[in-house]
């Protein structure tokens, strides 16, 4: 059963926003476990929400109602810190929402690495031993005989 009405999150909200913008995480977990409870709890839309703030896009309430719900649910141990005094005067159980989860595609997937200056320079020697012109087509002959190894 809830104590607190959407009028008592947005004050809160309020609170929040109106500060200069930042980046620190415990304001912005605040800030983002708050949007999470008027999307989740009192359907208020993103727009809404977004009308609110001092946010720059519609955008920036999508990923922060989402990064919230998906802290909340891994019990990431910062954020529930972060958010332990809203959570006390504004539980929210998002358990029992219905939220929907984008699929994807298993079969076939875009990989993004990062190498230090010593592995690309040793990448681009392999690239250049085996003459291979493209550094993808190369990272996936590594993936693969590396996979077929582990495979036996």
């Amino acid at each position: 059963m809830i104590t607190y009405t959407k009028e008592d999150i947005l004050d809160e909200l309020l609170k929040i926003t109106n500060k200069p913008k930042t980046r620190v995480p415990h304001i912005v977990d605040r800030r983002n476990y708050l949007m999470a409870v008027l999307y989740y709890t009192f359907k208020v839309t993103e727009e809404e929400i977004f009308t609110y703030t001092n946010l720059v896009s519609r955008s920036t309430v999508n990923y922060a109602k989402r990064k919230a719900y998906d802290l909340y649910k891994v019990k990431d141990k910062l954020f529930l810190k972060n958010v332990n005094e809203l959570i006390q005067k504004y539980p929210c159980d998002f358990d029992n929402f219905d939220i929907k989860k984008r699929e994807y595609n298993t079969k076939a997937a875009t990989i993004s690495i990062s190498l230090t200056h010593h592995e690309l320079e040793i990448f681009n020697r392999y690239l250049k031993f085996k003459k291979i012109d493209k550094p993808s087509f190369g990272a996936k002959q590594l993936i693969k005989s590396v996979l077929k190894l582990w495979e036996e």
